[in-house]
């Protein structure tokens, strides 16, 4: 907690390099049984039109793990449906508006899982780890999967890096010091 004891609604639960290095004994030892995964800059570069066989072993890896996976996703539908569709995936929330905790909420009620079995893992703090927090889900932040970003996006950066600047000088949280 920050001075004040208001929750530090942007500091992710758990910080990693790259979504591959997600440690699922780690989420299981917390109880997680859903994990959400952000698409653009999480599993995939933004400008990416098609997954790819890393990502498809690591969705893989997670459903062997005895975890469910569900796509969250701020992309269009055409994108987000083909992406889950190619990952065998099987819920794909779009257009997700994320940092709204609607659709992830919808997402706990199709699995019937409570906030605290659920994970969100996303590349931005300003709709993943937001939303997340304030769903009361595990916040996963990955470092973007390439440093390019879409125009919104882009917006959305400049007032992450004020953030994360104003994280570090109190100590709270430091970048590219991950947890993996």
């Amino acid at each position: 907690m920050p001075e004040g004891g208001n929750p530090v609604l942007f500091r992710p639960d758990y910080y990693i390099s790259h979504y591959s290095n997600l440690d699922l004994d780690r989420l299981k030892r917390r109880g997680i049984k859903l994990l959400l995964c952000d698409i653009d800059n999480t599993l995939v570069a933004w400008n990416d039109p098609d997954n790819n066989v890393r990502v498809k072993r690591f969705i893989s890896k997670v459903k062997r793990a005895g975890l469910k996976v569900a796509l969250v996703s701020n992309a269009m539908p055409k994108r987000a449906s083909r992406f889950a569709r190619d990952l065998g995936v099987e819920k794909v929330f779009c257009l997700s508006c994320k940092p709204l905790p609607r659709n992830l909420k919808k997402a706990m009620r199709f699995y019937h899982v409570k906030p605290e079995e659920t994970a969100l893992l996303g590349d931005q703090l300003m709709t993943d780890v937001l939303g997340a927090n304030l769903a009361g889900v595990y916040s996963i932040l990955t470092h973007p999967i390439t440093e390019s970003d879409k125009f919104d996006t882009q917006i959305n950066r400049f007032f992450e890096n004020r953030i994360l600047d104003h994280y570090e000088k109190k100590g709270v949280f430091k970048r590219r010091e991950f947890d993996d």
